[in-house]
């Protein structure tokens, strides 16, 4: 089954169903919300397949899909899962179709909304799935932006207040992200998540980054310290102090079956972040950062022994 293209049916699915919908006229809430289900549900077989099919003894990537996108700066339409994307992928598939049988109250333009729900399915598959950082970006927005309109048009009495919190902090954390990854595209010449990893592994980045002459002054400013100055945009995802205060409200404000997708899967995806991108990216500087939080005495200029980076990694 790796051979057979079971990713881009999963999201293309919810995609094909939000597109349905939008472009309909149809206004009675049972017929939206059932059409809906019949898309959400297959996206969720499919997901069962994946898990079905995965081989658990890999430690790889599998139901891997690489195609040229925008060959001249290096996008490409690549995809897949290890365990830990293909359990967020079955979180996924799992919380939304109860997301839309939690939407019963919904009357008004009910195509619009089940509509903007699947669009939201399809993004965190994207996100959850994508090796590139190109096409990651893309899925990221494509799950916040219609999670803003949902809170804003079918929320509570103060759904314009959360919906401009949740906007400006993922506004603010996407253009962060969006800046670190142009100046270690710089430094690189790759979007892609398995070759900086590689790099990551090998020590390569304070060199690259900091010896990084195409990206000029914009390529030494923005690699200058990476880690916890132009990645943090996860931390808003995450809800991370102090990046946290839309959060309360947000949840609170958001239609309950919004609130079940952003407690039970997009409150995740910042974790997702540091997993997939952060770690492999930085090993070395996450250890350093895990061991500052947890009390460790770390001090690069200190005579005490520096803890053992190669095992705590």
């Amino acid at each position: 089954m790796n051979g057979f293209p079971l990713i881009s049916i999963l999201t293309a699915v919810p995609l094909l169903g939000a597109l349905v919908l939008a472009c309909s006229g149809i206004q009675k809430k049972s017929l939206a919300q059932g059409i809906a289900l019949g898309f959400s549900s297959v996206s969720l077989l499919v997901a069962v397949l994946l898990w079905k099919s995965f081989d658990p003894t890999s430690s790889g990537i599998q139901f891997v899909e690489n195609h040229n996108w925008i060959p001249s700066i290096g996008v490409q339409y690549f995809v897949g899962v290890d365990g830990l994307g293909l359990l967020m992928v079955l979180l996924s598939a799992i919380v939304v179709p109860f997301a839309l049988l939690a939407s019963w109250k919904i009357e008004e333009k009910p195509n619009i909304y089940f509509s903007l729900m699947l669009f939201l399915q399809a993004g965190l598959f994207g996100a959850f799935t994508a090796l590139n950082f190109f096409h990651w970006f893309i899925f990221w927005e494509l799950s916040l932006v219609p999670a803003y309109f949902l809170i804003k048009l079918w929320g509570g009495p103060e759904r314009v207040r959360a919906s401009t919190q949740f906007f400006i902090y993922t506004l603010l954390g996407s253009v962060t992200m969006l800046l670190a990854f142009v100046g270690i595209y710089l430094a690189s010449g790759t979007f892609d998540f398995i070759k900086l990893a590689e790099i990551g592994r090998n020590g390569g980045w304070p060199r690259s980054l900091r010896s990084n002459r195409a990206g000029g002054r914009f390529g030494r400013y923005a690699g200058a310290d990476p880690l916890p100055r132009r990645l943090s945009g996860l931390c808003g995802q995450s809800a991370l102090i102090p990046f946290h205060t839309w959060l309360p409200t947000a949840y609170t404000e958001a239609p309950t079956g919004v609130s079940m997708v952003l407690t039970g899967v997009m409150s995740k995806m910042g974790v997702y972040g540091f997993i997939r991108i952060l770690m492999p990216l930085f090993p070395h500087k996450c250890v350093r950062c895990s061991l500052r939080y947890c009390g460790w005495p770390w001090r690069r200029s200190s005579s005490r022994p520096s803890p053992p980076l190669r095992s705590a990694t």
